[in-house]
């Protein structure tokens, strides 16, 4: 008993120490970010780097506000993240939940294609779907990216709410409801939607993110300064300010733009992993 409570033991150790090495290797990044922006300039570049400052300089902090206008690629960004989440979600929810209780011929087809579309890098029609952008005059406009982030947000969306579907929501449910004179839609408006809030979240979480981080797309599709999302306005403000004397000041921008994504996933993040394992373990 003693020897098996000892191997116990050691394995939780084990455990920790990985999950203490991945975590280091995946916060360092965002740690030497937040630090750069926040040294002095002469200790941005000094060799062998500092890993931590001399002294806190917030100074970079109140003048990107003047060099750069935040608040409108913030603005630009916000838009288009919450109008493809709006997309995401809406279309996902009601495919997810046809997909998990209607079944008919082209139901397996139906399911397999979407998982398909996960196995196409988003590069691949690239060219081809930009140039048709272009001849529909799409191009530089709210609604090319929102479009383009919603065809490969929404496959993985309604993979998820499927799932979610067919773990959370017991058709006897359904069939209570039916009885007592609900319609099919009324159902899925009164006990379908509140009991899959959680997947909800969780397709929300992804979809928002992912629209907030894309930058190839954006990139191209806009050159309109106006509509460019802050993705590519790091990008212009680092080829702009990117120089030996302005690391700091990129970092404080690159950290800025950070923040809305990491609050949201860390108030959040019970939802998104419900979410996504919702189905995967069945009685």
């Amino acid at each position: 008993m003693k020897l098996m409570l000892k191997k116990l033991k050691n394995l939780n150790l084990w455990h920790y120490f990985v999950m203490l090495v991945i975590s280091f290797f995946v916060l360092l990044p965002f740690y030497w970010m937040i630090i750069t922006s926040i040294k002095p300039n002469t200790e941005v570049l000094l060799t062998p780097a500092t890993w931590f400052p001399s002294r806190i300089d917030l100074s970079n902090y109140i003048n990107v506000w003047k060099v750069i206008d935040l608040f409108k690629y913030l603005k630009n960004s916000l838009i288009i993240a919450v109008a493809t989440t709006l997309f995401c979600v809406i279309i996902a929810t009601l495919t997810g939940y046809s997909l998990s209780r209607f079944k008919t011929r082209l139901h397996k087809f139906s399911s397999a294609l979407f998982i398909f579309t996960q196995l196409i890098p988003s590069i691949l029609p690239f060219i081809a779907y930009y140039f048709l952008l272009f001849n529909m005059k799409m191009t530089n406009t709210y609604i090319s990216l929102i479009f383009t982030y919603a065809i490969w947000g929404v496959p993985f969306c309604t993979l998820m709410m499927k799932n979610y579907f067919q773990a959370a929501m017991p058709k006897s449910l359904e069939e209570s409801s039916m009885i007592d004179g609900c319609t099919k839609f009324g159902t899925f408006v009164k006990i379908a939607v509140p009991l899959a809030v959680p997947g909800i979240i969780a397709i929300s979480i992804f979809a928002f993110i992912l629209a907030w981080n894309e930058f190839m797309f954006a990139s191209v599709m806009l050159t309109n300064s106006e509509l460019k999302p802050v993705s590519v306005a790091i990008y212009d403000f680092i080829g702009q300010f990117g120089n030996a004397s302005n690391v700091s000041m990129s970092m404080t921008v690159a950290t800025i733009t950070t923040i809305p994504a990491m609050v949201i996933f860390a108030f959040l993040q019970r939802y998104l992993i419900s979410g996504m394992t919702a189905g995967a373990v069945k009685e």
